[in-house]
């Protein structure tokens, strides 16, 4: 494949993950800091969406507004790297490798209580995995990835020398 068929489908990539993580987990939020009862872990048609019931030991939850906010912040991100995927490809690797870390867990996890989270591998896991075999499949080449870098230290050594210290 081309390298600008490829930078073309990670753009695009990158621009749809950005959107439904946005959206997705906006919306989780907003379910969860009202505590609708479709979170609920006994009886919400929505709480397959959630690992966390949303309330632990009559306790607010923690864990799972954290991570939304999380994948809030990555799906801004994703948007913005995708305008300028040279500029940002240590950002792509870190969630291309994240991703693939995050998924290996939850299997794992998933395996550990199969009779309650068997549906994260038609969920949550293809979502994490999604992004990070785009990115591998997509993201630049080497000698475009060294040309970036370059480029880069450049503009830092012309803006070090712009405004010294």
């Amino acid at each position: 494949m081309k390298e600008e068929a490829k930078l073309r489908a990670l753009k695009i990539s990158l621009r749809a993950w950005g959107i439904v993580a946005i959206f997705l987990f906006s919306a989780l939020s907003i379910g969860f800091f009202v505590q609708t009862p479709l979170l609920a872990e006994n009886g919400g048609s929505l709480n397959w969406l959630i690992w966390n019931n949303v309330h632990s030991h009559g306790e607010p939850a923690y864990v799972p507004p954290m991570l939304f906010i999380i994948y809030i912040v990555w799906g801004v991100f994703a948007l913005v790297a995708a305008n300028k995927p040279y500029q940002y490809l240590s950002f792509l690797n870190f969630t291309m490798w994240t991703n693939f870390g995050h998924a290996l867990l939850m299997m794992g996890q998933v395996f550990t209580d199969w009779d309650r989270y068997w549906s994260k591998f038609f969920t949550d896991i293809p979502y994490i995995l999604f992004i990070g075999i785009i990115i591998l499949v997509f993201r630049p080449s080497g000698a475009e990835r060294q040309s970036a870098s370059t480029a880069v230290a450049r503009s830092l050594d012309k803006f070090e020398k712009s405004y010294p210290a």
